[in-house]
């Protein structure tokens, strides 16, 4: 990264909100403070689903502009991946193989 020529903001996403959102929905860094850290806050859903192998795993991306930054590759700035751990069980095990049932219902 380099001292960009003006402000540029930076908006973080989640590719899935169903499983996580991110806060605030965007940044700004100045001239002053393009080389300092600004958290972004990853939150995980509770769908109440129970999910496969008790986790997802989600892309946060983000989006560039302004201040010499506009026209990044997607490849220039790669996602970072999240794992949202489930805390759902499954509402129905269905233990049978088969299962018969009469004509009535």
């Amino acid at each position: 990264a380099s001292q960009p020529t003006g402000n540029v903001t930076v908006t973080p996403a989640s590719r899935d909100t169903g499983a996580a959102t991110v806060n605030p929905a965007s940044l700004t860094f100045t001239r002053e403070n393009w080389n300092t850290g600004q958290e972004v806050k990853v939150t995980g859903v509770d769908d109440a689903l129970d999910n496969p192998d008790d986790r997802r795993t989600v892309t946060i991306s983000h989006a560039a502009s302004g201040g010499g930054y506009d026209n990044l590759s997607e490849d220039s700035r790669p996602g970072v991946s999240v794992t949202v751990n489930d805390d759902d069980e499954a509402a129905l095990v269905v233990s049978e193989s088969t299962l018969s049932l009469g004509e009535a219902g």
